[in-house]
């Protein structure tokens, strides 16, 4: 097909998006749109008030009726998510069939597919949901481009102008893009070239307003391969499916965090697909199905890794919601991973899905702006493997966090917060409740003990300047009752 029809065929396509646009979105509601903060460490909003990203793996929400996906849009949003992660690329199927390409080309977009992800886009925006639209995945933009990098910048610019005007859409410009022939192989100067076309057509293509990432292969970040990136705003990992990564010889997401906040240019960065919740330990590495599963305090504990060592928010994921698991529908979830075992629906309340509100809470209680993951704070070895602790502090001092995962006694270097006095809590990631310790002088070394140990007696020591008189951890103000404890 010669470019001239190419480009006929797609500006038609838009016209009709428009039009459609223009007459069906007016009711809703318009979200902040979101950059990079001055300092290159978070998310913020035009009035620069810091964003926390918690996220959910949707990444087959398309395969949902309208009704069921607003029925998990609504649950997600009660739950305290603001961001779905959505693939929607070249061998996606929608819930009513359509794929997203007349004869599978990537030159012609089939619009009855693209109207349906119109819809979830205004549904999520509907919901107050930031949606984060992964148009390929692995495999798919060898099949969709080949090497033509020139047909990947079509088609980015394509439905980068489909959905410029969507404050609420954020861009994964691929999902596992260097897992396409296998498990975590290195990609090609070759490949990146098509990647980085299809990435340059779509920031051209929306105006360059939409925030935008790519999601790697497990144990890996997209720093190794696209971190100088012009289009790259924040980095993104995939920690994996495992419960503890070094048991496997891989670096924990911690660690990957750790890695890509000393790269230049300082840029954000985010775990965005640890182990879901339910999920057989390894799975995709070649375990199968039978071995033990990923409970609430596991997907807890990468959850505060993740955010204490300095990630500006986190993404959670269920093994039965991200394929929209049904037991009646087999079908849907494909045949290599057969570990999926409830309704998607019955899912949406497990109890790590319900836990992850109150990490929200808790960082949203404290200056978000300006925090420094510090390991000095702890005293002596931070332990590794499941036992590992992860700490930081306001860069002011006004408030430090420690995560301990199993509850073991930890010996703080109270100095490091450079205050007269600090008030200690103990933050159960559980219930999002707070407890009150005591006051304490700021010098010297405290060992402080948690209320209870062992698997899945997960605490947050949080310490605080007396003098900024904060309200319970997980709170942003204070109550009349809080005088009294």
């Amino acid at each position: 097909m010669g470019d001239t029809v190419v480009h006929a065929a797609l500006s038609a396509v838009l016209t009709g998006v428009l039009v459609a646009g223009a007459t069906g979105s007016a009711a809703q509601r318009d979200m902040p749109r979101l950059r990079v903060s001055a300092d290159g460490r978070c998310l913020v909003t035009p009035e620069g008030d810091a964003f926390f990203w918690l996220g959910d793996t949707a990444w087959s929400l398309r395969v949902t009726s309208p009704e069921d996906a607003d029925a998990y849009m609504q649950s997600r949003a009660a739950n305290g998510f603001n961001v779905i992660q959505v693939h929607c690329g070249y061998e996606a199927t929608d819930f009513a069939g359509a794929r997203p390409f007349e004869g599978d080309d990537a030159d012609t977009p089939n619009e009855a597919f693209w109207r349906n992800i119109d819809l979830l886009v205004g549904k999520s925006r509907d919901h107050g949901l930031y949606i984060a639209l992964v148009p390929m995945w692995g495999v798919e933009y060898g099949k969709a481009f080949g090497g033509d990098a020139a047909k990947a910048r079509r088609f980015g610019e394509w439905i980068g102008r489909r959905y410029a005007g969507k404050s609420n859409v954020m861009w994964i410009v691929s999902g596992e893009y260097d897992s396409f022939n296998g498990f975590r192989l290195p990609i090609t100067d070759a490949q990146k070239g098509v990647l980085n076309a299809f990435a340059g057509g779509l920031r051209e293509g929306s105006g360059g307003l939409q925030l935008m990432t790519i999601h790697p292969g497990a144990a890996r970040t997209s720093s190794l391969d696209f971190h100088d990136a012009p289009w790259l705003d924040f980095d993104m990992l995939q920690s994996g499916h495992t419960i503890d990564c070094e048991a496997y010889g891989m670096a924990e997401n911690h660690a990957l965090i750790a890695h890509d906040r000393g790269l230049a240019p300082t840029k954000p960065v985010l775990d965005g697909e640890p182990i879901y919740e339910d999920t057989p330990d390894g799975v995709w590495m070649g375990n199968g199905a039978d071995g033990p599963r990923a409970d609430a305090a596991a997907v807890r504990r990468k959850a505060y890794w993740a955010v204490l060592s300095g990630a500006f928010g986190h993404t959670y994921g269920h093994n039965d919601v991200y394929c929209f698991y049904e037991p009646e529908q087999p079908g849907l979830v494909r045949a290599e991973l057969p570990a999926q075992r409830g309704s998607w629906r019955d899912a949406l309340d497990a109890p790590g899905a319900l836990q992850m509100k109150h990490m929200r809470s808790l960082c949203e209680s404290r200056p978000f702006l300006g925090r420094v993951p510090d390991p000095s704070l702890v005293a002596g070895d931070p332990t590794t493997g499941l036992d590992h602790v992860e700490a930081l502090r306001g860069e002011d001092g006004a408030y430090a966090m420690i995560y301990i995962p199993t509850g073991k006694p930890v010996i703080v270097a109270l100095g490091r917060l450079q205050v007269d006095r600090v008030v200690a809590w103990w933050y159960d990631p559980r219930t999002g409740r707070a407890r009150r310790v005591g006051l304490y002088d700021a010098d010297g070394k405290r060992e402080f003990t948690p209320p209870t140990s062992g698997d899945g007696q997960d605490w947050v020591l949080v310490l605080d300047d007396a003098a900024r008189d904060f309200a319970p951890p997980g709170r942003s103000e204070r109550r009349p009752e809080d005088d009294a404890t």
